[in-house]
Protein backbone atom coordinates (compact mmCIF):
# COMPACT_ATOMS: atom_id res chain seq x y z
CA UNK A 1 0.00 0.00 0.00
CA UNK A 2 1.62 3.40 -1.14
CA UNK A 3 1.90 6.02 1.64
CA UNK A 4 -0.95 8.88 0.00
CA UNK A 5 -1.85 12.10 1.68
CA UNK A 6 -5.71 12.21 1.38
CA UNK A 7 -5.43 15.29 3.11
CA UNK A 8 -8.25 16.44 5.61
CA UNK A 9 -11.57 15.67 5.30
CA UNK A 10 -10.79 12.12 4.06
CA UNK A 11 -12.24 9.06 5.96
CA UNK A 12 -8.96 7.57 6.27
CA UNK A 13 -8.11 10.78 8.85
CA UNK A 14 -8.76 11.37 12.00
CA UNK A 15 -8.52 7.06 12.48
CA UNK A 16 -6.24 5.55 14.89
CA UNK A 17 -4.07 2.93 12.85
CA UNK A 18 -5.15 -0.85 12.77
CA UNK A 19 -5.46 -2.66 16.03
CA UNK A 20 -5.33 0.12 17.98
CA UNK A 21 -8.26 1.81 19.78
CA UNK A 22 -9.96 4.82 18.89
CA UNK A 23 -9.32 7.91 22.05
CA UNK A 24 -11.92 8.10 24.68
CA UNK A 25 -14.05 11.68 25.08
CA UNK A 26 -12.54 13.14 27.79
CA UNK A 27 -13.71 12.49 31.23
CA UNK A 28 -17.22 14.43 32.19
CA UNK A 29 -17.85 14.64 28.23
CA UNK A 30 -22.09 14.54 27.74
CA UNK A 31 -23.37 14.00 24.17
CA UNK A 32 -24.85 16.71 22.56
CA UNK A 33 -28.65 17.51 24.42
CA UNK A 34 -31.83 17.48 21.55
CA UNK A 35 -33.24 21.43 21.10
CA UNK A 36 -36.40 20.10 23.24
CA UNK A 37 -36.78 17.77 25.58
CA UNK A 38 -37.78 14.21 25.10
CA UNK A 39 -41.62 13.74 26.23
CA UNK A 40 -41.89 11.33 29.09
CA UNK A 41 -43.75 7.97 29.31
CA UNK A 42 -46.99 8.90 31.02
CA UNK A 43 -47.52 11.78 28.45
CA UNK A 44 -47.25 9.65 25.39
CA UNK A 45 -49.54 6.98 27.26
CA UNK A 46 -51.93 9.59 27.77
CA UNK A 47 -52.04 10.57 24.57
CA UNK A 48 -52.53 7.48 22.83
CA UNK A 49 -55.79 6.90 25.21
CA UNK A 50 -56.57 10.00 24.08
CA UNK A 51 -56.06 9.29 20.03
CA UNK A 52 -57.57 6.05 20.22
CA UNK A 53 -60.62 6.66 22.72
CA UNK A 54 -61.66 10.31 22.45
CA UNK A 55 -60.51 11.07 18.92
CA UNK A 56 -62.81 8.97 17.39
CA UNK A 57 -65.79 8.86 19.50
CA UNK A 58 -68.24 10.52 17.15
CA UNK A 59 -67.33 7.54 14.58
CA UNK A 60 -67.77 5.21 17.18
CA UNK A 61 -71.83 7.05 19.06
CA UNK A 62 -72.81 6.66 15.00
CA UNK A 63 -71.91 2.99 15.16
CA UNK A 64 -73.88 2.67 17.98
CA UNK A 65 -76.32 4.27 17.03
CA UNK A 66 -76.67 2.46 14.31
CA UNK A 67 -76.38 -1.31 15.70
CA UNK A 68 -79.43 -0.34 18.34
CA UNK A 69 -81.54 1.03 14.95
CA UNK A 70 -80.19 -1.96 13.51
CA UNK A 71 -81.23 -4.92 16.09
CA UNK A 72 -83.80 -2.94 17.54
CA UNK A 73 -86.78 -5.14 17.11
CA UNK A 74 -85.22 -8.20 15.98
CA UNK A 75 -85.62 -11.75 16.66
CA UNK A 76 -82.72 -13.12 18.15
CA UNK A 77 -82.66 -17.16 18.55
CA UNK A 78 -79.88 -19.10 20.48
CA UNK A 79 -80.20 -22.30 19.27
CA UNK A 80 -78.69 -25.79 20.83
CA UNK A 81 -75.05 -25.61 19.24
CA UNK A 82 -74.76 -22.50 20.56
CA UNK A 83 -75.13 -20.14 17.51
CA UNK A 84 -77.09 -17.06 17.73
CA UNK A 85 -79.43 -15.77 14.71
CA UNK A 86 -80.94 -12.48 14.26
CA UNK A 87 -83.90 -11.98 12.47
CA UNK A 88 -85.76 -8.86 11.28
CA UNK A 89 -82.88 -6.27 11.60
CA UNK A 90 -82.91 -2.76 10.17
CA UNK A 91 -81.28 -2.40 6.63
CA UNK A 92 -81.25 1.31 7.44
CA UNK A 93 -79.33 0.70 10.90
CA UNK A 94 -76.46 -1.59 9.11
CA UNK A 95 -75.85 1.20 7.32
CA UNK A 96 -75.39 4.00 9.88
CA UNK A 97 -73.62 1.41 11.84
CA UNK A 98 -71.31 0.80 8.84
CA UNK A 99 -70.67 4.83 8.08
CA UNK A 100 -69.56 4.84 11.49
CA UNK A 101 -67.36 2.29 11.36
CA UNK A 102 -65.95 3.60 8.13
CA UNK A 103 -65.72 7.45 10.29
CA UNK A 104 -63.61 5.79 13.12
CA UNK A 105 -61.32 4.62 10.24
CA UNK A 106 -61.11 8.29 8.93
CA UNK A 107 -60.80 9.63 11.52
CA UNK A 108 -57.83 7.66 12.53
CA UNK A 109 -55.78 8.00 9.25
CA UNK A 110 -56.55 11.83 9.14
CA UNK A 111 -55.41 12.22 13.04
CA UNK A 112 -52.10 9.66 13.16
CA UNK A 113 -51.29 10.40 9.17
CA UNK A 114 -52.17 13.42 8.13
CA UNK A 115 -52.32 15.87 10.81
CA UNK A 116 -49.40 13.97 12.68
CA UNK A 117 -47.23 13.81 9.38
CA UNK A 118 -47.44 17.16 8.50
CA UNK A 119 -47.88 19.16 11.84
CA UNK A 120 -46.29 16.50 14.29
CA UNK A 121 -49.22 15.99 16.66
CA UNK A 122 -52.39 14.10 16.61
CA UNK A 123 -55.35 15.45 18.61
CA UNK A 124 -54.17 13.79 21.43
CA UNK A 125 -50.49 14.69 21.44
CA UNK A 126 -51.39 18.43 20.64
CA UNK A 127 -53.81 18.44 23.93
CA UNK A 128 -50.52 17.28 25.79
CA UNK A 129 -48.04 19.21 24.45
CA UNK A 130 -45.44 16.38 23.11
CA UNK A 131 -44.82 16.39 19.20
CA UNK A 132 -43.34 13.60 17.03
CA UNK A 133 -40.31 15.05 14.66
CA UNK A 134 -37.57 13.42 13.00
CA UNK A 135 -34.56 13.07 14.85
CA UNK A 136 -32.14 13.95 12.32
CA UNK A 137 -33.57 17.84 11.74
CA UNK A 138 -36.42 17.96 14.21
CA UNK A 139 -39.28 18.56 11.69
CA UNK A 140 -42.33 16.69 11.57
CA UNK A 141 -42.39 13.00 9.76
CA UNK A 142 -44.73 13.67 7.28
CA UNK A 143 -47.69 11.69 5.93
CA UNK A 144 -45.63 8.60 4.34
CA UNK A 145 -43.27 7.81 7.18
CA UNK A 146 -45.89 8.64 9.70
CA UNK A 147 -48.00 6.31 8.20
CA UNK A 148 -45.15 3.86 8.35
CA UNK A 149 -44.60 4.52 11.86
CA UNK A 150 -48.31 3.51 12.39
CA UNK A 151 -47.83 -0.13 10.82
CA UNK A 152 -44.96 -0.17 12.66
CA UNK A 153 -46.60 0.33 15.96
CA UNK A 154 -49.61 -1.90 14.86
CA UNK A 155 -47.15 -4.74 14.17
CA UNK A 156 -44.49 -3.81 16.64
CA UNK A 157 -46.79 -3.63 19.70
CA UNK A 158 -49.01 -6.89 18.51
CA UNK A 159 -45.88 -8.71 18.65
CA UNK A 160 -44.57 -7.48 21.52
CA UNK A 161 -46.25 -5.51 24.29
CA UNK A 162 -42.30 -4.15 25.66
CA UNK A 163 -42.53 -1.81 22.70
CA UNK A 164 -44.61 0.20 24.42
CA UNK A 165 -42.48 0.45 27.68
CA UNK A 166 -39.48 0.53 26.07
CA UNK A 167 -39.39 4.34 26.56
CA UNK A 168 -38.97 3.77 30.36
CA UNK A 169 -34.98 2.97 29.97
CA UNK A 170 -34.30 4.26 26.30
CA UNK A 171 -32.16 7.53 26.71
CA UNK A 172 -34.31 9.21 24.39
CA UNK A 173 -37.61 7.49 25.26
CA UNK A 174 -38.07 6.17 22.30
CA UNK A 175 -40.47 2.79 21.26
CA UNK A 176 -39.13 0.81 18.83
CA UNK A 177 -41.58 2.11 15.98
CA UNK A 178 -39.99 5.57 16.44
CA UNK A 179 -36.21 3.70 16.27
CA UNK A 180 -37.34 2.02 12.51
CA UNK A 181 -38.36 5.43 11.27
CA UNK A 182 -36.28 7.29 13.03
CA UNK A 183 -38.09 9.74 15.24
CA UNK A 184 -38.17 10.95 18.66
CA UNK A 185 -40.87 12.08 20.97
CA UNK A 186 -40.42 15.75 22.32
CA UNK A 187 -42.31 18.27 24.41
CA UNK A 188 -43.93 20.42 21.74
CA UNK A 189 -42.16 24.14 20.87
Amino acid sequence: MSDQNWGPGHPSQNQPPYGQMPPMPPQGYQPPTPAYPYASWISRVLASILDGFVVPLPGVILAGIGAVIAFSGSEVTTYDDGSVSAEGGNPVGVIVMVVGILAIFLIEVWNLVFRQGNTGQTLGKKWLGISVIRESDGVPLGPVMALLRWIMMAILGGACFLNYLWPLWDSKHQCWHDMVVRSVVVRAR
